[in-house]
C-alpha cells in the first residue's frame, strides 16, 4: 500500500487520479528557448495585451502585460513555457520539475504544499496553476490571488486534443499565440506520421498491450478513455484492459487478459520488469514467455505536455519495434 500511495501522490501532480511526473531517465537535448518564428510574429504577439483567458476554474483571468517572470506549479506547464520560448522568464517551479535541465537551478515552491511567501517574494507577473491540483491548493491559490498575484488554472489534460488547449492558454497568456500554434500544428504532423505507420499493421499483427502503473500486490491498469490509450490507439496495438478508466486488477485477472507485450510505466521501483517477469504463476502469460516486458518513460508517456509525442515514439518502438523502430 506503501508505494501504492507513493504513486499516487506523484501522479496527482499531473493528471489529478494518475499522471506521473518523476524520472530518473536522461532528458533529451533540445533547444528549448527557440527564438520567436518571425519578428512580425513577436511583434504581434507584444501588442495582445491586455487579454482575458477563460482559466479552468472557470475564471476570467486578466493578464494586463508580457509576463516577465512566471511560477509553475506543475511540470507540465513548465515544459509548456520552456517550449514557447519563454524559459528565461520561470523563476519558479515545483519540487518534481525536471526538465529542461535549466529547471535544477530555479527556485522550489511547490511539493505536496505550496511555499506561498517563497512564490509571493519572487513577485511574479503570473502563477500558472493546475486543475488537477486546484482543489488541493485552492487556499493557497485564494491567497495568492488576495495578495494580488495573478493566477491562472490551466486545464488538466486527458487527451492530444486537451493538450493542445493547454498549449493554446499557455501561448495566450505569455504573449506567445503564433510559437503555439506552430508547435500544436508539429506535434500532430508528427502524430499523423505514426498514425500512417500504423495503419500497415493488419488485425492479425495487431498486438494487445497491457500497460502497468502500479506494481504488484495492488496492480493497477490503464484502461480505456485515457490518456495512454490513445497513444495505443495511436500507433494502433490493442488495450488489454476493456474497463474504462485506470483499473485495479488482481494477478489472475491479468493472466486472464494474456497480453503479448506488458508495459511498465512506473519509475520508482528498481528492476521493475525483472520482477513482472519473475511474477508467481505468470509463466504462460505470452509477455512473459516471450520477455516482452518493456520499461517506458514516465514523464515521456504521462506529463501532458509538448514531449508526449516522444512518449508515443517510445511506447511504439517498444510494441512494434520491427515498424517504428526503422
Amino acid at each position: 500500500m506503501k508505494k501504492l500511495n507513493e504513486l499516487f501522490a506523484a501522479l496527482l501532480l499531473v493528471f489529478g487520479l494518475l499522471a506521473a511526473c518523476g524520472t530518473n531517465a536522461e532528458p533529451k537535448k533540445e533547444d528549448t528557448n527557440k527564438e520567436p518564428v518571425s519578428e512580425q510574429a513577436n511583434e504581434a504577439n507584444e501588442e495582445s495585451f491586455p487579454v482575458t483567458i477563460k482559466d479552468a476554474a472557470d475564471k476570467d483571468v486578466v493578464i494586463k502585460k508580457k509576463p516577465e517572470k512566471i511560477v509553475s506549479l506543475i511540470p507540465s506547464n513548465t515544459e509548456i513555457v520552456y517550449a514557447l520560448g519563454e524559459g528565461n522568464t520561470i523563476v519558479g517551479v515545483s519540487e518534481r520539475d525536471n526538465y529542461p535541465e535549466e529547471v535544477a537551478d530555479k527556485e522550489k515552491v511547490a511539493g505536496m504544499e505550496l511555499n506561498i511567501e517563497k512564490i509571493i517574494s519572487l513577485e511574479p507577473d503570473l502563477v500558472l496553476a493546475h486543475a488537477s491540483t486546484a482543489t488541493m491548493w485552492e487556499a493557497g491559490l485564494k491567497q495568492l490571488e488576495d495578495s494580488n498575484v495573478t493566477v491562472l488554472v490551466v486545464n488538466d489534460s486527458q487527451s492530444f486534443d486537451e493538450v493542445y488547449t493547454s498549449i493554446e492558454m499557455v501561448g495566450k497568456a505569455t504573449g506567445k499565440t503564433a510559437e503555439a500554434d506552430q508547435l500544436i500544428q508539429d506535434m500532430k504532423s508528427k502524430l499523423d506520421e505514426m498514425k500512417k505507420q500504423g495503419e500497415s499493421i493488419s488485425a492479425e499483427e495487431q498486438i494487445s498491450v497491457f500497460v502497468e502503473v502500479s506494481p504488484a500486490p495492488e496492480i493497477y491498469a490503464t484502461g480505456q478513455n485515457t490518456f495512454m490509450n490513445e497513444m495505443l490507439d495511436v500507433i494502433n496495438a490493442k488495450n488489454a484492459v476493456s474497463e474504462e478508466g485506470w483499473v485495479q486488477l488482481n494477478e489472475e485477472a491479468v493472466i486472464k487478459l494474456n497480453p503479448d507485450v506488458f508495459v511498465i510505466t512506473y519509475n520508482f521501483e528498481k528492476n521493475a520488469s525483472d520482477k513482472v517477469l519473475k511474477r508467481a504463476g505468470w509463466q504462460d502469460i505470452t509477455a512473459i514467455k516471450e520477455k516482452q516486458v518493456h520499461e517506458v518513460n514516465e514523464d515521456l508517456v504521462s506529463r501532458p505536455g509538448p514531449r508526449i509525442v516522444e512518449g508515443v515514439e517510445e511506447l511504439a518502438k517498444a510494441i512494434y519495434p520491427d515498424v517504428f523502430g526503422k
